[in-house]
């Protein structure tokens, strides 16, 4: 009986050790994903795609969209801190774009559009905002945000380009309906006069 309870502390001390020892490896993991307070983030030199002009006009119109393309470029190349303001605003721009979305382009694509970005400007200010920041996932959650944006403006402009070809085809389809009642005037005028003399 003694050597089985000698045996049984033998097994439950090594077993702490054994527990002990994972979590300091657990805390060690935890300190090499926090982030350095200098380090940047996002791509220093991101570019989104440009507006058409028709766009640009229209946008500059709608002063939250311009401020919206200036904070989503500031997530880039940013500290932790910077990223704490910049997403916060982001956010603030992304739900007035939302709420404030002009009927011109409130069109089921670009809802969406907004929709995804709104969604990503929170997901990104909730990470900056955490009290342990994993790094990979901080700028797996940029990247998501610029492509959200740039995901935007490419359906802006598609928006823009599809009214510009539509536009195009009914005046062509005027000018031609005009046409059509001209050659007709024509020959009813060529018709009377033909009965007329």
């Amino acid at each position: 009986m003694k050597h089985f309870l000698s045996f049984f502390l033998l097994i439950y001390t090594t077993l702490l050790f054994i527990g002990c020892g994972d979590n300091q490896n657990q805390q060690t993991n935890v300190e090499v994903e926090k982030p350095d307070a200098t380090s940047l983030y996002g791509e220093a030199e991101i570019t989104f795609p440009s507006l058409s002009e028709q766009a640009r006009n229209f946008t500059s119109q709608w002063g939250a969209f311009e401020d919206f393309e200036t904070e989503s470029k500031a997530i880039n190349g940013a500290t932790i801190e910077d990223l704490k303001n910049s997403s916060e605003r982001l956010m603030t721009l992304t739900d007035s774009i939302s709420k404030n979305l002009p009927d011109t382009i409130a069109v089921q694509p670009i809802k969406s559009r907004v929709m995804v970005a709104q969604t990503r400007a929170h997901l990104l200010n909730q990470m900056v905002h955490r009290t342990q920041i994993d790094s990979v996932k901080l700028q797996d959650y940029i990247v998501e945000m610029n492509n959200a944006t740039s995901n935007l403006i490419v359906q802006l402009n598609d928006k823009f380009k599809k009214d510009a070809i539509d536009q195009e085809r009914i005046e062509t389809e005027k000018k031609e309906i005009e046409a059509q009642k001209r050659r007709r005037d024509s020959i009813f005028k060529e018709e009377l006069k033909d009965k007329n003399s």
